[in-house]
């Protein structure tokens, strides 16, 4: 038996060959292992580690909040990326978006009670954007004034006041000599100036000068223009004093001794209206403004009918004379708004004025028509002679200013001032319809 001998030279290209097989495999493992992990990578920070996205570049829009006023909103933009937000704009509803300086913007010049869609961008210096929207933004609901007036067509001019008005004049304006500014006044048989607050009917008188509203008495429910009735009368059968042999008694309050003063002694319509307002309206005194009511006790002409010889200076019990306001009104019909500081109360509740009332449309003719007309008598606040009784102004009830001493037993018809940033909740101003007041 033969054997064949293997040559050792053979061997060992086996073994080298394997040796190249495996370094190859192992190369291309380790090539392949590195690729997988590339793309992600740990940062090492003073506390810990943060996972780092290298394609996170968009900006995010974190937060926005907007604040309103009555015209205004202002919007503020939180935001957060990887490189920086370089731009904010800012769109309201469908204007063209406006670039803003920072992260702050204000749209202003809206109109009050007005709903409103903000959108904002933001953008960042790589060009990338983010965007979110707000909807129904609404600005403050405006004031009862500026509701009222926003409503309305206001006259130019100034009627003439020598004619009683009987039909809807409408509003008017006239310089405020005690507020500032001007009031915006109704006059005639006007139909759009009810209000109901504190569970009772109003008439709106004006508006005045500092935005308040001034409100006449109406009654537990809202009445028409030409429609007689004690509801209207808060408080009936009173004298607006007592005593009434000496001029000073025609103050709402009262010095002996003196021609005018702003405490002293309480008529009887001050301590019965005051008393009214407690029992009916204190718990409302959050939106009742104090309002300014003048007891004008200037000396002026006498009313050119009267035929006496009269005093031109005030006295207390002596020659007769007469107050301004039956010059002013009688003779010459100019009403004002101005009164002398010295006679200017600051009050929750008083009274009207003649003045007032012959702005409404009063006069000395009858008047049935016009919205103070309620059928009844009631004291006004305004003085008119001292001829051996003191004597005031009073509505009478047939429409027209009339003449009574002090003594005399009329009604008293609130008069209360509401702020001027009491809202309604509804409403036109008609009858059947009125302003309500929140």
């Amino acid at each position: 038996m033969q054997f064949e001998r293997i040559r050792k030279s053979h061997k060992r290209k086996i073994i080298i060959g394997g040796l190249i097989l495996v370094c190859v495999i192992s190369a291309i493992t380790i090539t392949t292992t590195r690729a997988k992990y590339k793309i992600t990578q740990d940062i090492p920070l003073a506390r810990g580690t943060v996972n780092y996205n290298p394609d996170k570049t968009k900006p995010v829009i974190t937060n926005v909040t907007t604040s309103v006023t009555k015209t205004e909103i202002n919007v503020t933009v939180s935001a957060s990326d990887n490189v920086g937000v370089t731009e904010y704009w800012y769109q309201l509803d469908s204007n063209a978006a406006v670039k803003g300086t920072g992260n702050t913007y204000k749209f202003t010049g809206l109109a009050a009670g007005s709903t409103h869609t903000v959108k904002v961008y933001v953008k960042d210096a790589a060009g990338n954007q983010s965007d979110t929207t707000i909807n129904r933004v609404q600005t403050t609901a405006p004031y009862g004034s500026e509701t009222i007036l926003g409503n309305i067509t206001v006259n130019s001019g100034s009627p003439n006041f020598a004619n009683a008005a009987t039909t809807d004049e409408g509003v008017y304006k006239v310089s405020d000599g005690m507020y500032g500014g001007y009031s915006y006044y109704w006059r005639g048989a006007v139909t759009n100036n009810y209000v109901k607050f504190g569970g009772f009917c109003w008439r709106i008188i004006r508006i005045n000068g500092d935005g308040s509203m001034r409100l006449i008495y109406d009654g537990a429910t809202c009445h028409a223009n030409g429609t007689s009735t004690t509801d209207s009368l808060a408080i009936t059968s009173q004298a607006y004093n007592p005593n009434y042999d000496r001029s000073e008694y025609v103050g709402y309050t009262y010095t002996t001794g003196s021609q005018r003063t702003l405490s002293g002694i309480p008529s009887n319509a001050k301590t019965q209206l005051e008393s009214w307002y407690n029992s009916n309206l204190a718990s409302y005194a959050e939106r009742i403004v104090n309002g300014k009511y003048c007891n004008d006790r200037n000396v002026g002409a006498k009313y050119s009918g009267w035929s006496e010889t009269w005093a031109t200076t005030w006295s207390t019990t002596g020659t007769q004379f007469a107050y301004a306001g039956a010059d002013r009104l009688l003779n010459k019909h100019q009403p004002t708004l101005s009164c002398s500081k010295g006679d200017v109360y600051t009050l929750k509740i008083g009274l009207v004025t003649a003045d007032e009332a012959m702005y409404a449309g009063g006069k000395v003719a009858n008047n049935t028509s016009y919205y103070l007309y309620n059928g009844q008598n009631y004291w006004t606040m305004s003085p008119i002679n001292w001829s051996g009784f003191a004597s005031m102004f009073y509505v009478y009830n047939e429409g027209h200013l009339g003449v009574s001493g002090v003594q005399g037993i009329l009604g008293l018809r609130p008069v209360i001032n509401l702020k001027a940033d009491v809202t309604f909740s509804g409403g036109n101003g008609t009858l059947d319809n009125p302003y309500v007041v929140i």
